[in-house]
């Protein structure tokens, strides 16, 4: 089974007390486009806390099944859908820990590696790369260069030497992918390696500060 991440839910319905999608925007398990599935014919099963439904996919008309588990509220929703054939790269968990159009940037990055266009994941690479770091300078400080923004939030928020260099293999990368060269064109290979370290910089630059930062709040709340 695969899991349907919130933000991939376009819309939310109710049946009884459990929260469920009516529609989702996934990558179809038989064609492997990526489509806007709409529920139909919910079941409630209220001895193991879930619901039920099917989906046709607008593009080969294949049928998925959906569950959602025990989900009280949209944002403790568990979804998976099933078959699970040729699960394309999903999208990390993100989308409250980063803006809006950072988001959409990155789930472009993804977009561009699913369907195979490996150049354009390493150009929407860099172009993610340069609005995570502009958006962690402070104001007045924006800049339009790409290394110089990685070196300012360097100084600014004490990054290691590794998450440097981490960073500028990704710029790297992305300027591989902007100017156009036979011999050096990114490979799935190098893409993927892209899009993972992009994930990881995400990661350490917006989750980690941000879960710190709830588990501060929850400590100082039990101390008072």
């Amino acid at each position: 089974m695969r899991q349907i991440l919130t933000p991939q839910v376009r819309k939310w319905t109710k049946v009884g007390n459990i929260h469920t999608p009516h529609s989702f925007s996934t990558w179809c398990p038989h064609c492997n486009e990526k489509v806007t599935f709409t529920c139909v014919n919910h079941q409630h099963d209220p001895h193991r806390a879930c619901i039920s439904s099917s989906a046709h996919c607008p593009w080969c008309s294949h049928h998925v099944g959906v569950w959602s588990l025990g989900a009280l509220g949209p944002e403790s929703a568990e979804v998976y859908i099933h078959p699970n054939n040729g699960e394309p790269h999903q999208p990390k968990n993100v989308a409250e820990s980063i803006s809006e159009p950072l988001y959409r940037s990155y789930t472009s990055t993804i977009d561009a590696y699913n369907s195979g266009n490996y150049v354009a994941t390493a150009v929407c690479c860099r172009r993610t790369l340069e609005g995570l770091f502009q958006g962690l300078l402070p104001e007045g400080k924006k800049v339009n260069n790409l290394a110089k923004a990685i070196s300012e939030v360097a100084d600014s928020v004490n990054l290691a030497d590794p998450i440097r260099n981490l960073a500028n293999v990704l710029r790297q990368g992305g300027n591989l992918g902007a100017h156009f060269d036979m011999e050096k064109e990114p490979d799935e290979k190098m893409a993927f390696q892209m899009l993972t370290l992009l994930e990881n910089l995400i990661d350490f630059l917006h989750v980690l500060p941000r879960e710190i930062s709830a588990l501060e709040q929850h400590l100082d709340r039990e101390e008072s």
